[in-house]
């Protein structure tokens, strides 16, 4: 295991390269560059959404994390999930909301996306977090049942009306009587994670829930 860990570092260097980048430099913190973060800006601001406890998304969205995030979803940067958690990480201390979280799960997408993906963005950030802050992760029990026209196609109404029934709970178990963390890579509406909310509470019984995500595209 280690041999093959070693080849794999040599082969993908991330020590001294900026993953957001791919600029080889010394001046790397959390995966990143400081020319990259001098085009992050964060912002930690709350939003209301129904459901939820608290909602926070991390970053102003500029087009330097709008192509992040587009790279990271549709271009096979699978590696991002890295930058991206540790720019949540630093949210979720700065906003102290790690002490109220029992679980973590994610935004679930169809499973003939992420066959077609390879991955879940998504869940690679919420399972990077669940190991830094040693928080268990909920995988493969808030689903996706049916598929869905991609919600950046549509405007904020037929958003809405997209997004309704299209998750389940399969084990209440997991998520009852605990307060929840659900990660999402960028809140436009709010439609999705709402919904995700409301069935968290009202099928898996959960006692709260918050949601965090990299960015929001929402007109405040």
């Amino acid at each position: 295991m280690n041999f093959f860990k070693g080849i794999n570092e040599l082969l993908f260097p991330e020590e001294g390269v900026c993953l957001l980048c791919n600029v080889e430099t010394d001046d790397v913190d959390r995966y990143i560059c400081s020319y990259c973060r001098n085009n992050i800006e964060y912002l930690n601001r709350e939003i209301d959404l129904s459901y939820l406890e608290k909602t926070i998304y991390s970053l102003f969205y500029n087009e330097f994390i709008k192509e992040k995030i587009y790279l990271y979803k549709y271009e096979n940067y699978g590696y991002l999930y890295k930058p991206l958690g540790e720019i949540l990480l630093q949210t979720i201390y700065g906003k102290n909301i790690m002490k109220d979280i029992d679980i973590i799960t994610y935004v679930p997408i169809h499973r003939r996306r992420k066959a077609i993906r390879g991955y879940n963005q998504s869940e690679l950030i919420a399972g990077y977090l669940s190991k830094k802050l040693d928080i268990p992760i909920s995988k493969n029990n808030l689903i996706r049942i049916k598929w869905t026209k991609p919600q950046n196609k549509l405007n904020r109404h037929d958003r809405i009306r997209n997004i309704e029934g299209v998750f389940k709970i399969k084990d209440s178990i997991e998520f009852m009587d605990k307060e929840i963390l659900i990660i999402d890579d960028i809140i436009t509406t709010g439609s999705t994670v709402s919904e995700c909310a409301k069935v968290l509470l009202q099928e898996g019984k959960g006692r709260k829930v918050y949601a965090l995500s990299i960015t929001s595209g929402m007109k405040l």
